[in-house]
Order: C-alpha cells, then sequence, then structure tokens
C-alpha cells in the first residue's frame, strides 16, 4: 500500500513512506514520510553554487494538510532534515513535493 501512495504523491529517494494510518471514525488519512538514514542533501539557495551535499545536521518534523482522498481529509507528517553548511548557517531542506492546502 505504501508503494502505491508513494507513486501517486510522486515520492522518490531518500523519500519513503515509513507508514500510512487510516481512521475510518475520524475521516482521517495519515501519511508518514521519512528519508534514508545517511542521506544526503543539496542546499539550493541562490548562494551556494557549489551544489554540495550535507547528511542531515538535525531534523524537525512538520505536518501538511493534504488533498483529500476521497472524502477523508489527508495529512502528511514528514521528518524534515536540516543542514550544516561548512559557512556554519543551519538550513532547513524542504521536501520536494510542493505542499498543499486544501
Amino acid at each position: 500500500m505504501e508503494d502505491l501512495f508513494q507513486t501517486a504523491l510522486g515520492i522518490t529517494a531518500p523519500w519513503y513512506i515509513e507508514s500510512l494510518k487510516f481512521n475510518v471514525e475520524q475521516s482521517r488519512m495519515d501519511i508518514f514520510i521519512n528519508f534514508q538514514r545517511g542521506a544526503t542533501f543539496r542546499d539550493n539557495e541562490e548562494d551556494d553554487p557549489s551544489g554540495k551535499e550535507y547528511k542531515a545536521y538535525d531534523t524537525v518534523q512538520k505536518e501538511w494538510r493534504h488533498m483529500n482522498f476521497f472524502q477523508h481529509e489527508c495529512y502528511l507528517h514528514t521528518r524534515v532534515p536540516r543542514i550544516k553548511r561548512d559557512d556554519g548557517r543551519v538550513r532547513l531542506i524542504p521536501p520536494p513535493w510542493p505542499p498543499v492546502s486544501a
């Protein structure tokens, strides 16, 4: 089931769907997304033309409201990485999918 939602949401490595939680009573679907251990991320900020990739320094838990899954509310929960650049700046690396609000 995770593979189906991963494809539907366009989630690619190093990101993956860790688990799904469906609550019929609350009419709610929760999708928990993570990234592979040891993955590296590029800071796409304009002042860093080097293209260097960094390992996660730490993470921040984020939640987005996504489009409904049929009549059920859908939420994406993600452990979002932060990197520490060589210049000491810590930057949040947004996930590659666009957040969608209902």
